[in-house]
């Protein structure tokens, strides 16, 4: 299914009565007002503690990037497996990450880096819903990432921005599983280092003007007037409220700067970088800032599967993938610190797998769920931790295995989200948000 910013899904079966009843402003932009409606209507109290966090930040390595040639290098094993890339020192005494990261290498006494995640799914799509939900793919059930879990349950009380925010797209493993679509993230779209950059969906067409927005929302409102003859219900009853939270969120100054990269000083977007990952690093810091509570930044280099080096793996993380994740992640962990705000933001950063020890013949690696790592900062995380490790040739963990349940029980809890909370199906079948899940206890704030 391909995923619009406002749309509520093609699961949200119904018919032109019901659209009229439900007001939407389809004149600017089918079903904005809707998505509020749905959201509110099925966004249930509960499972929420005190927020420890304000937000969180998830970069996606989409294509799943290796770890040995990352954060895990093996500089002691054979050629065929160490690579090409060595190790340098870090701000931490002792941990060494690859040459690759030399921004990155200076701020890693912000950071914590676990080395040993694993998992046993070792296909994209499979593994991403694994790594994104903690919940091990079934036929049976589709379950809800991350951010849909957070936009459900931290909705009400984060004002008028959308909870959920991905950009430039949405990873494709990406969804609102059971919850229904209106807890699907918002998409950007576009190139925040593009000149011109405008938000796709939010930002009106030029030929729309605030006057004739202003007479379409009162012809909506008009014509729902004639929809006496249908039933209230609770979608129905608090229509004119989400209508005007639509369009407040599209004729919002505060909601138009979050998005207006331009108001950011040049040398702080030099510092980030002048390319499509390092903006939307930037953006992502803007959007928590303007209070989102749940942004992932998807980074998929050229195509949909970037970090996917089957083959030429070492020129392209060379020359194409690492330096601009390199300087926009170190530049966003600074920035966050300097501005006081680095514990009440989580960041995590990831990818569906690792990739095999052993180089293959087209000078690639190859998928490999059993060895991964996870980089987190922020959220009063441990500063220069290391968790885990594998195994000599990276190819297993030989110490704190954390599957990708402990890796949601513990995004969760620092979240301020009980990871023993139920929700229900649509069938009411009652859903633990993490299935046997611990989360890692050096990592959580008791």
């Amino acid at each position: 299914m391909t995923r619009s910013n406002l749309s509520v899904g093609t699961d949200f079966r119904t018919n032109r009565r019901a659209l009229l009843q439900l007001g939407l402003t389809s004149s600017v932009g089918l079903g904005l007002a809707d998505l509020f409606r749905l959201r509110a209507y099925a966004a249930g109290a509960g499972g929420v503690k005190p927020a420890k966090v304000k937000s969180c930040i998830m970069i996606w390595l989409a294509g799943g990037p290796s770890h040995i040639d990352t954060f895990d290098p093996k500089p002691d094993a054979t050629p065929d497996i160490r690579g090409e890339f060595k190790p340098i020192d870090t701000s931490v005494p002792g941990l060494k990450i690859s040459e690759l990261f030399p921004k990155m290498a200076k701020v890693m006494d912000k950071v914590t880096l676990i080395r040993s995640v694993t998992s046993p799914e070792a296909e994209h799509q499979r593994a991403a819903q694994h790594l994104m939900t903690g919940y091990r793919p079934t036929p049976a059930i589709l379950y809800p990432d991350y951010g849909s879990v957070v936009a459900k349950l931290l909705e009400a009380s984060r004002g008028a921005m959308p909870p959920y925010v991905s950009a430039p797209e949405a990873p494709f493993a990406s969804s609102s599983g059971y919850l229904t679509p209106a807890f699907d993230p918002f998409t950007v779209g576009g190139d925040p280092n593009a000149e011109g950059f405008r938000v796709r969906d939010l930002t009106p067409p030029d030929s729309l003007t605030l006057a004739r927005l202003k007479r379409r929302r009162e012809m909506v409102r008009t014509l729902d007037g004639f929809a006496h003859d249908v039933a209230p219900t609770p979608l129905t009853s608090t229509r004119d409220q989400f209508t005007d939270k639509a369009y407040d969120l599209l004729t919002s100054s505060a909601a138009q700067q979050a998005f207006k990269m331009t108001d950011e000083p040049a040398a702080l977007r030099e510092k980030y970088g002048r390319n499509a990952v390092g903006q939307t690093l930037l953006l992502a810091r803007r959007l928590v800032d303007a209070g989102v509570s749940f942004v992932t930044v998807n980074d998929r280099g050229q195509g949909q599967l970037g970090w996917d080096t089957h083959a030429q793996n070492f020129p392209t993380l060379k020359n194409t993938l690492v330096p601009s994740l390199d300087q926009g992640l170190s530049a966003l962990i600074t920035d966050l610190a300097e501005r006081g705000k680095l514990n009440d933001t989580l960041i995590i950063m990831m990818g569906e797998f690792g990739r095999t020890p052993k180089i293959n013949a087209n000078a690639g690696r190859d998928h490999h769920g059993r060895a991964n790592f996870a980089l987190l900062a922020g959220a009063g995380m441990p500063a220069g931790a290391v968790i885990g490790r594998t195994d000599p040739k990276g190819d297993s963990p030989i110490d704190r295995p954390i599957t990708p349940a402990d890796l949601a029980a513990t995004l969760y809890s620092a979240i301020g989200i009980d990871p023993n909370y139920q929700f229900e199906t649509p069938d009411g079948r009652p859903i633990r948000l993490v299935d046997g899940g611990r989360a890692v206890k050096e990592l959580v704030r008791i």
